[in-house]
Order: C-alpha cells, then structure tokens, then sequence
C-alpha cells in the first residue's frame, strides 16, 4: 500500500508514517526544539493554534502557543460518562479572543444514525488557559459546520427542529446559551455576524434578527458554505460553480462580490477574531485582490490554520481513526502526530503529543443535556446505606459483591489453561489496559502485581498441579456459576457472608474470603493489608491475576515448606507427586513449630492426611473409576483431588461436535498410569513422628470425629517430616504445556451477547439499571462500540430486606442477588422470588426517570435472554400523582433479549415503576431480573383495549 492510500485509510501524521527501509528519524516532540525556524518575534506573538482528536477516551481539545514554541498540552478532553464507543469525533471553532473554544462532540457511532447525527451531539466551551469546562444543556447537531464562531466571543449550534432549525447562541465567555431562535426551513453553517445571524438557506445567505425574523443578504447559484465573519463588516463564504468554487464576501448591507474561483477543493476560507484566511496552495494568483484584514496561504486547502495565520497544520491524527473499530485501550489516549508548516517557507515541523487531561478533568463530567439539570447518578451503587445500596459497605471481606464496577470475567477452559501454562513459566505478561473488564483498575501485567516466586533448590510449579487446583477451588470458575465463559458477574465466593449455606443468616464474624478461580483467602479481608486495593480487585475481576496470585501462594507453601525439610521423593518439583504436601498445606495450612515448647506438635494439619477417617480407606485414587468419583469429592482429601484432576481433567462439551472431551491437557505418567505413583494412605502415619498408627483405631470420646488411627485427643497427628514413597524416574506425572510463553490469550464468545442497541423510538425514555459511568467491557472489549444509541435518563434504586442478628441490622436479601454482564447494555440484576412472609429475602428495584412526564407514554421493560423466568413478576406504575397501577407479566421470553409492553398510561409528573422479589408463587427457585425500562411518549391514545385502566392505589 502507498504512503498516499495509508494516509487515506488512517491520516497518521506523516512524521509516523515511516517505511523500514527508511533512514532512522528523530522521534517528533510535544514542541520546536530548533526555535530558529520560527518565524522573528515569536516569543513575543499572540499566536495560537488549536487542533483535536478523537479516541476511545474522549475528543482532545489540543492547544500550543508561538510563546512557548508551540508546545502542545491538553486543554480538556471531551467524553460522556458510560458511552461505550471507539471513537469520539466532533469539531471545534475558537473565539475572537483566542481564549476559548466552543466544541461539539459524539461517540464515532452518531454518524451511524439520523436521529444521533441531527440531533445527539453534546456542546460544550473550553477554556484554552486553564481548561475549564462548561458542557452546555442542549444537544445538538453533527455537522461539519458546526459550531460557528463569530468575530468575538460568541458562537452558533445548530439542530433541525421539525420543518424548521433550531438556532442557538452561545455566550462562551459566560459559558452559557443566551438566546434559541427556531427560523423556518434548513439553515446551515451559521455564525454570529454583526448583531444576528447568517447563514446558508437554500440558495441564499440570510441574515436571522433576534426576534427570529430573517431577510436575505445575498443570492448564489449554489449553497453557500463555510461562512467567516471579518473586521470589516463583511462575511467571507464559499459558493460551489460546477467543478469550481468561489470566493465571495457579503456586506452587512448586502454587497456581494466574488473575489476569486479555483478548482473545487483547492481554495479555503478560515478565520478567526475577524481575520480571513484563503488556503490553497494557488490561492494568491485565483483571488489577487483581498480586503482588509484578509490573507492567503499557500498551504493545503484543507490545513488547519492558527489564529493570526503564522503556523498551518497539514495532518493531525492517531493513526486508529479509520481502523474499522478498532477498539483503543481503555482510559488510555493515543498519541496524536501533527505536521504543521510555517507559511510562505519551507519551513515544517512535526510533532507527538501524548494528550493528557488537566487534574480532575471537567471533560468527564456528564453533560447537562442528559438530564434537564438533574444529575442521573443520585443514588449508585457503593452509597454506604446498606438497605438501599447493591454492594455491601458493612462487609468483612475486602471486595464487595454486586459493584458493576467490579465484575469478574468468567473465562472459557482454553483460557483458565492459557494463564496456568503462561504463568508457570513465569510469562503471564499479557497487558491489561486500564479499565479492563469495565473496573476502574489501572493498566497492569497479572504477572507485574504477583511476580512469580522463584521455588527453592530450583525448578518450577507442574501446569497441571495448578489446573487441578483451580479445578478443586472453583471448577475453573473465575465468577459466579450463573456466568457463562466470556460473561461478567460477581466472583465465585464461598463464605463471604458467612452464612454457612443459609439465604436468611449473615454472620460478618464467620465470613471465609476466597475470591476466584484460585479461591484466594489471605490478604483478602477488609482489615488484611498483604496486598493493596488494585491486587485485590485484579483478584477479583481478572481469572489470569487471580491465577498468578494463586501460584504466588502456592510457590509459597513450597518455599515454606523447603526450609523445614519437608520434602516429598527427594524434592525434585518437576514430578506432580512431590507436590502433596505443599497442596495440603496450600488448602489447611502449615502450623508453624512453637518457638517455647519444643515438643508441641507442629506441621500440615490432620485434616488433609490421608490416613484421616473421614476418607474410606478402601478408595481408589480419585478419577481412576470414572467420573463419577466427582459425585462425592469429600471421599478423597485435598491433595489427592488435586492429583486426580491432574490426571484426568474435568470435563467440558466440544461446542463443534457436542462430545464430552477433556477440559484441559493432563500430565504424563509413564506407565500410564497415574495411580502407579499414590501414596499407600497411611505414608504420613507414623507412631514415632505424628502419634498416628493405623493399628491401633480409636475414637476419642465425646468428638464428632470419626474412629481413626490418630492417637491424641486434640487430633494434632500433625506431619513434619520428609517422605518418599516411590522412585519418580519410574512412576511420577510430569507436566504437558499446550501453550507456549508467546501464545495469545485464547479468544471466547458469550452465549449470551448483549442487547447493545435500542429498538425503541427515538424519543423513548430509557431508565437503565446501572449508571451511565458503569463501562460495558468484556476484558478489553467494548462489544457495544459502534452500536449503542442510547443514554440512561433515570436512575434504578433498591431497597433491601434486613433481619436483626447478633445485635447488628443486616440484609439477607442480598445473599441471593446477583449482576450479570449481558441484557440490555451489557448488565442486569436478579435474584429468586419468595412469598412476602419472607421479608428478609424481599428485594424491591424502583425505575425513576430525570424528568417529569406529561400526557400519554407507554412503558417497555426489557428482559434479558436467560436468569429470569418467574411468570409473575408484577410492576408497580406510579403515574406522577400518586396514582398507582399493577402490571404482571411473565418475565420468561424463551431466551431472548425483548423489550416488553406494560401497556399506556397518562403521566402527570415524575413517574416510577417498582419490581418486588416478593410473589405468591414464590419458593426461592424462578428467578426475577431488573434490567432497563423505558417511557415511550406517544402522540396519540392507543386503540389497544387490552392496556389497563389506572385505579388508585395511594
């Protein structure tokens, strides 16, 4: 491909576009380095050039003065919170003074749409000093023109109103709209212009007077466009003649004078602080004579030009623009290239700006046109009352369930056994970029937060000693069950609650803190500070941090138990058996020696010793009969479940032929046979070292345990001592990588993808169930990029049902709810429904909008594709006034996502609508979900018969 056709495809500044053939170049700067090519005075110019960009963090506001050698910096970066998009695009223009720009901006996928393109662009005035940001309340459009700057500090939006458009001026150093005219028939690129307004109607310029009345300042043969107000009362515009265009200027009172023609797309006009600016590279001999305060520059017709004409940018880009998608990492800008050239030389310079956000950018802050002044985000999850917030701020843990925020990606097999093969290697390096899987987590390698552990006396963790972990602590479950691979939910837990299984108990006290995959538990507690607040969210979001974790951990056990002499056949860490008892100790822990009692026991707990009565001493090793040994697990003790997961994997369904097969690659005996290498079970048992002995069978009386060789009444037959048991050159497992340190990760489709788009009508007024600041992502991907077209208006709040326990006020309810990342917008809530006797268990959601509701609307509630299925899920529709109306539906659409009718009503002021968990039917097993609902005003009363009357219910 050419430098021409790639410039095409991405227009990289071509200081990046560099061939490998080409001669090493100087890596531009953010600024001149040599300030002899600029033009004499510059230190002294008031000289401004201001440019943008767009990426997946929002659109760059760029700015560099001639003082200060045009050194670039970011006066805002521009961007809505929870607009999933690739791209954000827009457009600006700066003020007679130099000091401000007013911008318009979208995500990339408003050009996609009618109804975003003419009318969902936001708009807001930047201050190019200090970066003060004032995002203006009313949307407008996408426009090539707009906005329009005028001569001094004001400027024009525009947006089609019906038949008509509707005009808007703009204040910008009061940061504020000042007057909105709506003047019939389409009017384009208009700019303040004396005390009105002109612009292109058709095949005239006119001119809008403050009271909306309009009267005509010049008529062309074609559409006027790109309209400049000069010093001198005139107005610069261009007006298309066949395969030429021609320059003009009008005057106040009305003369029109062509002041040059040129090729179509050779001649430009620019201006700024009413200076006029033609671009073209033979712009001065096709328009000789200018006026006043205008000037020619023989640049690209299409550069962007500074404020008094002494610096024109020929490119500006990130080279993603035009990359069919192509998601830019999270939160992380994209290099901007510029090539700019100084007019009438030869003079060019290049530069890389690396755009950054001043401190506590303003830019991110959703813009006042989403709510009519009222900020959606009242009430979000993390509030600290815990009756109405999702998550938990009374918790003992040190993540709390239920923050959309802080959803764990479920990975398929293929990737739980990528990060394992990757990470005993000591390779998961693998970048997650700031912001994965929607967190607020800075950009992060899982290897870089839990570096692999070097193993005493050398060699490294067997893959499948760490799988057939993963398979014991969570079935190679990162999240909840309910989560399928390539889905978000809340992590996989056990104890968090405390609960010990039971939906109605919460017992802080009591709470077991295992996170993920690896089922992390130390350093995991709300008052344990072994790791920092980004580990223990990567824990909990990431599958491949939490697995690195998890071999930290184990490394650990290793090493611990490496310097007390426990070692198993020789200690030779390559073979899977020699792994037994640092797996015992990675499960129950290691009791370390007293150090005043010399002869107090101490070592690997009875527990996990296989010569424990809790296990049948007649079991085979664990698999070796089939997989129906997985039926009973708690036959076996920890490590033996390990080694038989190692041997033999689990399982998973081959999605291409619908055959069981293998979930991940098992080690390598060789005999064959894994079972060759077990331990006898009575190998940790002896009389002289931990008080066991297998011939002499006692209960001790009054315990719950079982009769067993253990010879203490306090059963600590605890393990300190080496052991070998076999000659592993001959017997033991080794390990079988599938994936090598350069492999990627694995990709993986959720079966259940998100309903990104609305189908609604434009007006629909769509409530959603989390913030517009909760991020959709699945890992780095942003599946709704390019295809969402919506923004929450609302807000969806709960109550939650408590019970006094323990002295303390807690909220069972929460046990069983859950998030899910997939239903409309990537998330939804659920939970099961029960009778309302059941109050602790009760959960209720209420959808609010940000607005008030006048005249007829018909209420839509979306259901998601799975894990809601009660038939009697009843909406309560709050009309405004305090009248009430019931709606039950079925909530089971046979597993697809569906915006369902609650039928019409007529509003009368802020209207809501509440789902309670509590039914008749209920038994704790159909689920109920809280996804997005919407408010549909209709321009006339339905003929449908079927829609229910409204009783009031106060």
């Amino acid at each position: 491909m050419s430098v021409l056709a790639l410039a095409l495809v991405a227009p990289l500044a071509s200081a990046a576009l560099t061939s490998p053939s080409d001669p090493p170049t100087p890596t531009p700067g953010d600024r001149v380095t040599d300030t002899s090519q600029l033009p004499s005075g510059w230190q002294k110019s008031g000289d401004r050039i201001v440019t943008y960009d767009g990426d997946g963090t929002g659109l760059h506001v760029l700015v560099a003065d001639a003082a200060d050698a045009y050194t670039w910096h970011t006066a805002a970066t521009l961007s809505e919170p929870g607009v999933d998009t690739d791209q954000w695009i827009g457009q600006t223009c700066v003020t007679g003074s130099g000091d401000r720009a007013v911008v318009v901006y979208a995500p990339r996928q408003a050009v996609n749409d009618q109804q975003g393109f003419q009318q969902g662009a936001f708009a807001a005035v930047v201050d190019l000093a200090d970066g003060t940001v004032t995002k203006l309340p009313e949307l407008v459009s996408l426009a090539y023109f707009n906005p329009g700057c005028g001569d001094g500090e004001q400027a024009v939006l525009t947006r089609p109103e019906g038949e008509g458009t509707q005009l808007l001026t703009v204040d910008a150093q009061k940061g504020e709209l000042v007057r909105q005219q709506t003047v019939a028939g389409q009017l384009t690129s208009a700019v303040p212009f004396g005390n009105e307004i002109a612009a292109a109607r058709g095949d005239s310029l006119v001119s809008v007077d403050a009271k909306g009345a309009t009267s005509t300042l010049a008529r062309t043969d074609g559409t006027p466009f790109r309209l400049v107000p000069d010093a001198h009362s005139g107005l610069a515009y261009q007006v298309p003649a066949g395969k030429k265009v021609q320059v003009r200027r009008v005057t106040s009172a009305g003369s029109d004078k062509l002041l040059g023609s040129g090729a179509l797309g050779a001649l430009a006009v620019h201006g700024n602080g009413g200076r006029v600016f033609v671009t073209g590279k033979d712009a001065e001999d096709v328009v000789p004579a200018l006026p006043k305060s205008w000037r020619t520059l023989d640049v690209p017709a299409s550069a962007e030009v500074s404020t008094t004409g002494d610096l024109a940018l020929t490119s500006v880009g990130n080279g993603t623009e035009a990359a069919g998608g192509r998601k830019a990492a999270a939160d992380i800008a994209q290099s901007v290239g510029i090539d700019a050239v100084v007019p009438g030389s030869d003079t060019a310079f290049g530069f890389r700006v690396k755009p950054r956000a001043p401190k506590g950018n303003q830019g991110e802050e959703q813009s006042p046109a989403l709510t009519d002044g009222i900020h959606t985000n009242s009430v979000t999850p993390g509030d600290d009352d815990p009756s109405t917030s999702t998550t938990d701020p009374d918790r003992a843990c040190a993540v709390t369930r239920n923050d959309p925020k802080l959803q764990s990606l479920q990975p398929s097999t293929a990737q739980a056994e990528w990060a394992t093969d990757l990470a005993v290697q000591g390779k998961l390096d693998v970048r997650r970029r700031s912001g994965w899987n929607g967190s607020d987590l800075p950009s992060y390698t899982p290897q870089g937060l839990f570096p692999s552990t070097p193993l005493k006396g050398g060699g490294r963790v067997p893959a499948q000693i760490m799988l057939g972990v993963l398979s014991q602590e969570s079935n190679l479950l990162q999240a909840s069950s309910r989560a399928a691979a390539g889905e978000s939910s809340n992590f996989i837990q056990g104890g968090y609650y405390g609960n010990a299984g039971s939906v109605h108990t919460v017992n802080w006290a009591a709470a077991d803190c295992g996170y993920g995959i690896s089922q992390v538990t130390s350093g995991m507690a709300a008052a344990d500070t072994t790791y920092t607040a980004e580990q223990q969210q990567a824990i909990t979001v990431d599958y491949a941090a939490n697995i690195a974790a998890g071999l930290q951990i184990l490394q650990d056990k290793w090493n611990q138990l490496y310097d007390k002499g426990l070692l198993v056949n020789g200690g030779d860490p390559q073979y899977l058996e020699n792994w037994w008892l640092a797996l015992w100790a990675y499960n129950s822990g290691f009791n370390l020696p007293s150090s005043t009692d010399a002869s107090a026991p101490w070592g690997l707990g009875w527990f996990n010793n296989p010569a424990n009565g809790l296990y049948p001493a007649d079991r085979k090793m664990f698999l070796s009969s089939g997989y129906d040994d997985a039926r009973n697990p708690n036959l076996w003790s920890y490590p033996e479940r390990v080694l038989g997961w190692a041997a033999y994997s689990q399982q998973k369904t081959d999605p291409a032929t619908g055959a069981t097969v293998r979930a991940f690659t098992v080690g390598d005996w060789p005999t064959g046979n894994a079972p060759d290498a077990q331990p006898p079970h009575d190998t940790f048992c002896k009389p002289t070292l931990n008080d066991c002995d297998i011939t002499k069978p006692r209960k001790v009386e009054g315990s719950t345990q079982p009769e067993g060789p253990c010879q203490r009444d306090d059963f600590k037959c605890w393990w300190h001592q080496p052991v070998s048991w076999t000659d592993c050159t001959t017997t033991c497992g080794t390990e079988v990588l599938k994936y090598q340190a350069t492999d990627p990760e694995p990709a993986v489709a959720a079966p259940h993808p998100a309903a990104c788009a609305s189908t609604l009508p434009a007006n629909a007024l769509i409530v959603d169930d989390v913030p517009n600041t909760v991020k959709f992502r699945v890992g780095a991907a942003s599946p709704c990029a390019g295809e969402k077209n919506w923004t929450s208006r609302g807000t969806l709040t709960f109550t939650f049902g408590s019970a006094q326990q323990n002295g303390a006020t807690v909220y069972p309810s929460k046990i069983d709810f859950h998030q899910l990342g997939a239903g409309f917008g990537g998330h939804f809530w659920l939970t099961h429904t029960r009778v309302p006797s059941y109050t602790d268990s009760v959960v209720i959601g209420t959808w609010t909008p940000d607005r008030k509701l006048g005249g007829r609307a018909e209420v839509m509630v979306h259901l998601p594709d799975h894990e809601a299925n009660t038939p009697s899920a009843t909406y309560r529709i709050d009309v405004g006034d305090g009248t009430v109306v019931e709606k039950t539906i079925s909530q089971d659409t046979g597993g697809t996502n569906t915006w369902v009718s609650l039928g019409s009503y007529e509003f009368k002021g802020t209207p809501s609508v509440s789902l309670s968990s509590a039914t008749a039917d209920g038994t704790g097993d159909a689920s109920i979900a809280w996804d997005a609902l919407a408010f549909v005003p209709l321009k006339a009363e339905p003929t449908d018969t079927g829609t229910p009357s409204p009783s009031a219910q106060k």
